[in-house]
This record gives C-alpha cells, structure tokens and sequence, in this order.
C-alpha cells in the first residue's frame, strides 16, 4: 500500500507540462506581429525626427536647395563677398539693415500691414521688392504701379532688356513671366504690350534706389541658369556689401486690440443654410411627433381569466346602468355563435341567421326575430331573462 501511495518528483506534471521557454515562445509567436508594428512606428518616427534636413522650404528662401527655392543665388552672392542675412521677423530685418545694405523683400501672402511696409520704407541703401502687391507700392515705391500680368504664352520666351539700365542690359534677356509694372524705369517689356502704355518686368525708380522683380521665379534655383537670369539677379542684389532677405511669416501679422467677431469670419451663405435647417428640423419634429409609431408589444405582469375579465366589465356596465349595451354586446356574441354553427358566413344579415335558425329549432321565425333583434331589455330583471332565452336558443340548436 505505501508503494502505491510514494510517487517519483521528476515524473510530477506541473500545469500545462511545457517549459518556461517553450511557453515564452509560444506568446512571442502570438505577439510577434503586434510588436512588428510597433518597433516599425518607432522606427518611422525616429528617421522622420532625426532624417529632417532642418532647412526652409519657403519658395525663393536663400536655404531652400528645392527647385523653388533660392539658395544658389544666396551662395554665389556669398561667393562674391556679399553678406546674406536672412531676416526671420520685421524687427530682425529693421536691425539688420546698416550702411551699404540691400533689403529684399518677398511677401507674397501680403502678411505686412501699410503700418509696417512704412516701417521699411527708407531704411536700406537699396530696395528689391520680388513680385510687389499694390499695397507695397503705394507705401515703399508710389512711382511704380502694377500692370497686369505678362500672358502664360510667354512664359518660353525670351523678353530682351529694351532699356539703358546698366543691370538689365548686362542681362540681355531673362525669362518672361510674373507681373508687369510701370516706373521711371522699364525694362524687359512684354510683347503684348507693343502699342500700349510701356510696362516691362523689371520697373525702378529714377535714383535706382527702389526695384520692382516682377518674375520671382528668375532667382529661384531651377531657372537661374536660364536666359540672364543670374546676371540681372547678382547685379541687383549684390550691388552693395550687406544683402537682407526678408520674407514675412504669420508671425509677423500686425496685432490689433479690437475684438474679432467669430461671425464676421463665416462665410455669407452660413446663416442662410442654418435658417433654413432649423426649419427643417422643426418640420420633421412636428411630422415624427404626430405619429404614435409602431406597437409595442409588452408580456403582461400577470394572467387574467377570460372570466374575471367578463365578470369585470359586466360590474361596469352595471355600476354604469348600461343596459342597452350590455344587451348589444349580448345579442352581437349570440349571432356570431349562431351563424358558426348554422354554417354561415360571419358577415351574415340578422335575417339570414333568424331564417337558418329558424329551420334548425321549433320557434317560429317571428319570435325568433323578436328575440334576436327587436327585444330590449329595459331592466336587470328583464336582461337576466333575456340572455337566459338567447343560451337556451343556442343549446337548442347544438341539440338539432
């Protein structure tokens, strides 16, 4: 017996008898495409975090090296000895601009107010302004005005210089595009515009000291090797020793005391559309809410006899003194049980069951009718006799 009751430890089965390895694999095979996934996206948000160049991407910024950007000419002019200085704000530009210091300035979104291109106005030796609004006219170079847009068929051609500026004539030519403008100075003046006021894309006050690009896209890295592109571009911006570029942001949007309306930002159309839902949200409340909806069905808390229920509204037509409907209730059951058994139709006419029932019993068919159709009990007693009448009416003709 104490043989049977002695086992071995090392035959024990202890829970799902694997091994601690074997089960580790078994979870890793499970969560192995789980973990995949998330090692992937640490990886892709570590090269996305450590891969970013760090450089502008803003078209015709002097470190952007994409196609639209102007870091080329930046580099050449730094080549040459001109100092680029890249103005990240309004007041970095104001206090970068010293002695012998172009100022360039891009701003195409129009982030500037008039305060503040009044600001810029005098500061530097020399003003290039790429692709300038009205507005940055008005406030930094009132002689010089817009002129429209030189046609996209030009774009492929050439515009000679057609003037005496010393810049555009080193040029020869650069690639048509952008905006044309009107000055003291012109050059490079579209076809289209033969016969019409002159205009050209290159517009410049009388002194030289202000000047109007209207192609920006000449200085920008992928068409500076075009035409004399690079030529009229170094000799523009690198006519003195310090160039600032100054390209407004967002940040440099004028702040203002006065309190913006949120309504005032929506669109015209947005109160209309909102009348006209609250509308039709007031016409489907009042067509859903006149419907009762479907039936629901709902088991009931308790069962109740047929005969309860009887003896119940029976008590009410009696509390109620309703004898003419207690017997219409009455006579209603007895011809619909007749009709049954004497194998009418249900929608049978009180005739037609007083003539059947007549053939089935020995009661002629007049008392019959009195009975089934002209009799009205008009008190308890005599309504208690009546229906004893109708029951033995219809014993009589089960009998037959």
């Amino acid at each position: 017996m104490a043989e049977q009751l002695t086992h071995d430890p090392a035959t024990e089965v202890v829970g799902d008898g694997g091994s601690a390895s074997g089960t580790a694999r078994t979870r890793f095979r499970r969560f192995a495409p789980w973990l995949a996934l998330g090692l992937l996206l640490v990886l892709v948000v570590v090269l996305g975090f450590f891969g970013r160049s760090g450089q502008d991407g803003t078209a015709l910024s002097p470190v952007n090296p994409a196609p639209a950007g102007a870091m080329a000419l930046a580099e050449v002019l730094s080549d040459r000895g001109v100092d680029v200085v890249q103005a990240e704000s309004l007041e970095a530009a104001e206090a970068s601009v010293t002695e012998g210091t172009t100022l360039l300035l891009h701003d195409p979104d129009s982030w500037l107010s008039a305060d503040q291109l009044g600001q810029l106005s005098g500061i530097a030796d020399r003003l290039v302004l790429v692709e300038p609004t009205t507005i940055m006219l008005s406030e930094l170079a009132p002689t010089i005005r817009q002129a429209g847009l030189i046609p996209a068929a030009e774009a492929d051609v050439a515009l000679p210089a057609a003037c005496q500026v010393t810049d555009a004539t080193a040029a020869g030519a650069i690639t048509a595009g952008g905006f044309a403008y009107r000055g003291d100075l012109i050059c490079f003046p579209p076809t289209s515009a033969q016969g019409g006021p002159p205009s050209g894309s290159y517009a410049a006050t009388a002194a030289q000291d202000v000047v109007a690009l209207g192609n920006g896209a000449i200085l920008s890295n992928e068409s500076i090797d075009r035409e004399g592109n690079a030529a009229l571009a170094l000799r523009t911006l690198g006519a003195t020793p310090v160039l600032v570029w100054y390209q407004p942001t967002p940040a440099d949007l004028a702040p203002t005391d006065a309190l913006v309306d949120p309504l005032n930002l929506l669109p015209g159309w947005v109160n209309p559309v909102m009348l006209w839902l609250l509308a039709t949200a007031l016409l489907a409340v009042l067509w859903r809410g006149r419907r009762l909806g479907p039936l629901v069905a709902e088991p009931l808390p308790v069962v109740v006899r047929a005969a309860e229920t009887a003896e119940g509204r029976a008590r009410l037509y009696q509390d109620s003194s309703s004898l003419d409907r207690a017997a219409a209730n009455l006579r209603a059951a007895t011809l619909l049980r007749l009709a049954l058994r004497l194998r009418l139709p249900a929608t049978s006419s009180v005739t037609e069951v007083v003539d059947a029932a007549a053939r089935h019993s020995d009661r002629s068919p007049a008392d019959l009718d009195k009975l089934l159709r002209t009799d009205a009990p008009a008190t308890d007693a005599h309504l208690v006799r009546w229906s004893q009448d109708l029951d033995s009416l219809e014993k009589e003709i089960d009998a037959r």
